[in-house]
């Protein structure tokens, strides 16, 4: 928030007092972010190891716990994914691997792989 402003504004000090009064009205609040954030991207089919990076670049690396707390079946959503791109038909085993390399890269660690899809 407080590079947006500085867009906007040039002094420091009243893009931190704007700062404070929206954390005092409870209109900012990173928790509430970063629990929106991980709700929405587990949803598009992002794993926790995706979700724990992108966090981190937006500067909230306290709140990745937040992704466990929600009791997201992670296992489902890497299995709602595979479903999605194998389209439920039969896969060679160069497909498979090419859409497990894809989960992979969508956050999903090799255990919540291996456990989601059952070969």
């Amino acid at each position: 928030m407080r590079k947006k402003l500085s867009r906007y504004e040039s002094n420091s000090d009243v893009v931190k007092e704007v700062i404070k009064n929206l954390k005092t009205e409870n209109l900012l609040n990173d928790q509430r972010y970063a629990e929106a954030v991980v709700k929405e991207k587990s949803l598009k089919g992002y794993g926790p190891v995706h979700i724990e990076n992108f966090l981190k670049k937006k500067g909230l690396t306290q709140y990745n716990s937040s992704i466990h707390e929600l009791e997201i079946d992670w296992k489902e959503v890497c299995r709602s994914t595979f479903q999605k791109k194998s389209r439920n038909k039969d896969l060679s085993s160069k497909e498979k691997e090419k859409i497990l390399r894809f989960l992979a890269y969508r956050g999903f660690s090799y255990e919540i792989i291996k456990s989601a899809i059952s070969f």
